[in-house]
């Protein structure tokens, strides 16, 4: 339960880590089957951590916020730091959520990709998770992509404000 409790502290401030790209943040959306809630349950595939039912042997934790597009190996070390972060802290998850968990009384997810870089620069659990260097080159990195994309005008954009002018 510890390691849960640490996933869910861990949560914001990893979510760029779990969601690392400008598209990522499209499917972290309401009724989306993807989670907006940093809450935990029982077979609830709309909480961002979840505990698949089945026999012992099989028991597990899924972290249900991290995309396809994730790299699989900074998505291990993230789950990985902030489960133990959790254990040796001692960290309470809460209850855990029952039913459609959107309209959750909780603590949101980031759903924007230039929040999600603040809150990885400002975390403290990032920061003890992640190699100093590896943290800043990270930030850097996503602050450099995050103005390339705020610098281009979409199709989507040219159609419905310049297209007619």
């Amino acid at each position: 339960m510890h390691a849960v409790g640490g996933l869910l502290e861990a949560l914001p401030q990893l979510t760029l880590i779990f969601a690392p790209h400008y598209n990522s943040y499209r499917r972290l959306r309401p009724h989306s089957l993807a989670p907006t809630s940093v809450t935990w349950g029982y077979e609830n595939r709309t909480a961002a951590i979840r505990i698949p039912g089945g026999p012992a042997v099989a028991r597990r934790i899924e972290q249900r916020a991290a995309g396809a597009d994730a790299n699989p190996y900074l998505v291990l070390a993230a789950h990985l730091g902030a489960a133990l972060e959790g254990m040796q802290q001692k960290l309470d998850p809460g209850a855990p959520v029952e039913g459609w968990n959107y309209e959750a009384e909780a603590p949101k997810i980031p759903t924007e990709w230039a929040n999600a870089i603040d809150l990885f620069e400002q975390g403290t659990m990032a920061q003890k998770v992640f190699h100093p260097a590896l943290h800043k080159q990270f930030i850097s990195l996503k602050r450099h992509e995050l103005v390339a994309f705020k610098q281009r005008v979409s199709e989507f954009e040219y159609a419905s404000y310049l297209e007619d002018v």
